[in-house]
C-alpha cells in the first residue's frame, strides 16, 4: 500500500529503525525524521538510523507509519 506525500515539497529520505534485531527501512519526509529522531531520543528505546546511502530507489519503500504526526507533533 503506497499513500501520498504529505509534503511534496520536503526532500524523502530513508529511515531505519531496529526492533528485536529486525531492521524496517521506511521513507519519510526530512521533516518528519528530524521530529522522529527528536521523540525517539527523548525515550530509551532500540536503535534508529538516517540512510544516508541507499543503491536502491527510496520509492520503493513503504512510508513511515502515521508520518503526518511527525509533521506538526503539536496539533
Amino acid at each position: 500500500m503506497h499513500f501520498a506525500d504529505p509534503q511534496p515539497l520536503d526532500k524523502d529520505v530513508q529511515l531505519r529503525i531496529w526492533l528485536g534485531g529486525m531492521a524496517f527501512d521506511f521513507r519519510t519526509t526530512r521533516t518528519a525524521a528530524l521530529t522522529f529522531f527528536t521523540e525517539w531520543g527523548r525515550r530509551r528505546r532500540e536503535a534508529i538510523e538516517l540512510v544516508t546511502e541507499t543503491p536502491s530507489d527510496t520509492s520503493l519503500l513503504p512510508r513511515l507509519p502515521c508520518e503526518r504526526l511527525f509533521h506538526d507533533p503539536a496539533s
